[in-house]
């Protein structure tokens, strides 16, 4: 058999080759956002209205939102951490692919994941259903010092659940909480009066508040919002919290090309400079707030740090 040796400089030359090739090419096909949410939700529907212009700077292939819910995220995290690592499976990143990890056995860790950059972030806010007692921020506070308030989250040590004992440690408030498996029953449940009040991302709630079907009292953002001029932020309102956003991202599996990375991260920014894209983006509540990889890897350790601080103060964490 004859055996052809190659030069450590070919083999180099080569690698370069396929990377240009890859890079030249990419992407050759459709890339598949993976929401790990049921739809109708604030990552899927930022999600959708991403696909929907960042369609226009796409020469070859589409962006295709896929839902892919379950376990509170776990199951389309798992699936997107699982994936070949080759630009065309994205997963729609949000703050529970940090601390799923560290609460729950998961098949995945945060370091499978590259991010690639974010696109929003989405202050928590206080809702109460239309027809609450509760007209203001001041009273509601008062009413949580005398009892427990029923809240409804979405799913216990979410970030939002992790609000809400933050607001209990900070600001003497006190509740019960009820969990919810989804942005509509954790909707319903404050809309029907079955809970006091509910912690929710601004652009999951913002249509209905502007409805009037709910009012939101708090917001917690570092000044009050241009589209909510008249809602008091929670240290406006004497709940000695600043700031407490979740963000909302693409990230890929570990090892996938950098040519794709940069691509995927420079079409999130070329997408958030489209004045219809920023308008309907407000529109819906979800401020934006891009930052490439490198950015985005910040806020990623940054809060990761703040939350497995919460984490361990209060006993959230499941795994045995």
């Amino acid at each position: 058999m004859r055996m052809i040796w190659l030069s450590k400089g070919l083999l180099v030359g080569l690698a370069l080759a396929a990377t240009s090739a890859f890079a030249a090419d990419y992407p050759s096909k459709d890339v598949h956002i993976i929401v790990p949410f049921k739809p109708g939700g604030g990552v899927d529907t930022s999600s959708r209205i991403l696909a929907e212009y960042g369609n226009k700077h796409m020469a070859k292939g589409k962006l295709e939102v896929e839902n892919r819910a379950g376990g509170d995220g776990v199951v389309g995290q798992t699936f997107a951490a699982k994936a070949k690592a080759d630009g065309y499976t994205v997963l729609a990143m949000t703050s529970s692919v940090v601390t799923n990890p560290i609460l729950k056995q998961t098949g995945y860790k945060l370091e499978d994941f590259q991010p690639v950059a974010l696109y929003n972030t989405d202050p928590e806010v206080i809702v109460v259903g239309a027809a609450s007692p509760f007209k203001t921020i001041a009273e509601l506070l008062a009413a949580s010092k005398e009892r427990p308030l029923t809240v409804t989250v979405a799913g216990i040590a979410t970030s939002h659940h992790m609000a809400g004992l933050a607001l209990e440690d900070s600001a003497g408030m006190k509740f019960t909480y009820v969990p919810t498996t989804g942005f509509g029953a954790q909707l319903q449940a404050v809309m029907g009066g079955h809970v006091e009040l509910g912690l929710f991302p601004l652009g999951e709630i913002k249509k209905h508040a502007d409805a009037g079907t709910v009012r939101i009292l708090a917001a917690a953002s570092d000044a009050r919002l241009d589209i909510l001029p008249n809602v008091p932020t929670w240290q406006e309102a004497g709940l000695n919290i600043k700031r407490w956003t979740t963000f909302r991202g693409w990230a890929v599996p570990k090892g996938t090309p950098e040519a794709a990375v940069k691509y995927l991260s420079d079409l999130l920014g070329k997408i958030s400079t489209d004045p219809a894209y920023v308008k309907q983006m407000n529109d819906y509540g979800f401020p934006i707030a891009y930052k490439d990889a490198a950015g985005f890897t910040d806020e990623v350790n940054d809060y990761a740090e703040v939350t497995t601080r919460v984490i361990a103060k209060h006993g959230l964490k499941e795994k045995q």
